[in-house]
């Protein structure tokens, strides 16, 4: 069971980075704008009102799976499934801290917490 799951893990991150999933497929040559936020997949560059963000692997990830629905509540089970592993067995704090280090390099009021369900990008006055 272990080795389908982990294969399962590998062939869906495989099909994220290359044509399916929230870091490829359908536009995935065209940037995420949403607000001030702009997130090209395809070179995986984050702006933030013009400025190159440095983001890690994962807080990019994270933020693409954000990107994919903005606006649109994200279960914490459903980001930790997506941007880690259906089979991760540590900490979901492990998001908290992920959600955190993004607020403080992008804006902190981009990413809302919605308590006791997840997070979602924020609304952006005036749209996307």
């Amino acid at each position: 069971r272990e080795l389908v799951a982990r294969i399962r893990a590998v062939l869906r991150r495989a099909g994220a980075a290359g044509g399916g999933g929230a870091g490829g497929g359908e536009g995935a040559d065209h940037p995420i704008t949403w607000g001030p936020l702009s997130v090209d997949r395809r070179t995986r560059l984050v702006r933030l009102e013009g400025a190159e963000v440095a983001l890690t692997p994962k807080e990019y990830d994270l933020l693409v799976e954000l990107c994919s629905d903005p606006g649109a509540v994200l279960t914490r089970e459903h980001l930790i499934d997506r941007v880690w592993d259906e089979n991760w067995w540590g900490s979901t704090k492990t998001l908290d801290v992920h959600v955190a280090s993004l607020r403080k390099k992008l804006r902190p009021e981009l990413i809302e917490t919605v308590r006791g369900v997840g997070y979602r990008l924020a609304e952006v006055a005036g749209g996307p």
